[in-house]
């Protein structure tokens, strides 16, 4: 019995050909382009931030004046994890702006977004100028980062690159999206009005650690005063770090992020 041979027609081919180089350059353009994909997407009334880098001393308690820079330092981590940062010492103002950073690229779903200048510090919660806005961006292009936590090992820096639009005033921000390997490992989510309420760069800071772990009345979280003083990079006296965080601690309370905390023989104990 002959074969019967099937032949499309030529414009159904043209068709099908014309689908298919279409979305090879959906592809290409989605990996150029880098698409920012989360497994567990946050709302846009919270900002998230891997475990890894909200249990360390990156963004920390840094006192006011001349920023230190770092030169391959090891940054003070949780557990196994580690980071090296070179670059200026990054504090809590420069988190609230990287954050807005990722949440652009989140509400957009690309790890490149062109976004204005008042939008960019909306996002971030500040009123601050837009210098400052400018001067915090640079800073964070400026930094190089080896962060290992679990399987992963990511290297390059917090924001890839950032070009500002003299005419527009708008940034075009490019976040590497190599980087999404890290939301994949562990992500808090913080409630970002939470975050605007606290006064102090130690209640910031002890609001992202409290968040990033599990903890209840009958199975609290508890950390040495000396070690958590090295994850937060305060350079304070002992002393002196005592007082600070037991008044961060009762702001911590409340603003109801925990349900209560305690302090014995410098262990802090806490739940939620």
């Amino acid at each position: 019995m002959k074969k019967l041979k099937f032949e499309i027609p030529a414009s159904v081919q043209a068709e099908l050909d014309a689908r298919d180089a279409e979305q090879k350059k959906a592809t290409v353009e989605a990996l150029e382009n880098g698409v920012f994909q989360l497994e567990y997407p946050w709302s846009n009334d919270k900002r998230g931030m891997p475990k890894v880098l909200l249990r360390s001393a990156l963004f920390g308690v840094v006192r006011r004046g001349r920023r230190e820079y770092l030169q391959g330092a090891q940054i003070a981590a949780w557990g196994e994890s580690y980071i090296r940062y070179t670059g200026g010492k990054l504090m809590q103002s420069d988190q609230d702006l990287w954050m807005a950073c990722v949440e652009a690229c989140k509400r957009s779903g690309k790890m490149q977004v062109v976004i204005s200048q008042s939008e960019l510090l909306r996002l971030a919660g500040k009123s601050n100028s837009k210098a400052w806005l400018i001067n915090t961006l640079e800073r964070l292009v400026a930094t190089a980062i080896t962060v290992k936590d679990g399987r992963y090992t990511y290297v390059g820096s917090l924001i890839h690159d950032a070009v500002k639009d003299d005419e527009t005033g708008h940034i075009a921000l490019n976040i590497n999206p190599k980087m999404l390997e890290l939301f994949g490992v562990g992500t808090t989510h913080l409630e970002f009005k939470q975050r605007q309420a606290l006064a102090s760069d130690l209640s910031k800071w002890l609001h992202c650690y409290a968040l990033s772990h599990a903890s209840s009345y009958r199975k609290p979280h508890l950390i040495g005063l000396g070690k958590l003083q090295d994850l937060c990079g305060s350079t304070a006296t002992i002393r002196k770090f005592r007082q600070q965080m037991k008044a961060a601690m009762n702001e911590l309370k409340e603003q109801k992020i925990v349900a209560g905390w305690t302090l014995e023989n410098d262990i802090l104990k806490l739940w939620r």
